[in-house]
């Protein structure tokens, strides 16, 4: 899929600028599309970005947290 950046994307190994063009794996092309990051070249397909709060779901929060204290 073909894609054309809407705003700098930092998705590994993808790092984007906006108005690059790329072409990009389907499952990739389609997320950032569904996210409003970028829109697909070859149909036209434009989301908006959601404007809704985000969540963050921390799934260890003790990693790297040591105590050390002696």
């Amino acid at each position: 899929m073909k894609i054309e950046a809407k705003e700098k994307i930092k998705h590994h190994p993808y790092y984007l600028e906006t108005g690059d063009s790329v072409t990009v794996p389907d499952e990739v092309g389609k997320m950032m599309v569904a996210n409003g990051w970028a829109k697909n070249v070859d149909t036209g397909e434009d989301n908006a970005p959601s404007d809704k709060p985000v969540t963050l779901d921390i799934q260890n929060s003790v990693l790297g947290l040591t105590d050390n204290m002696e």
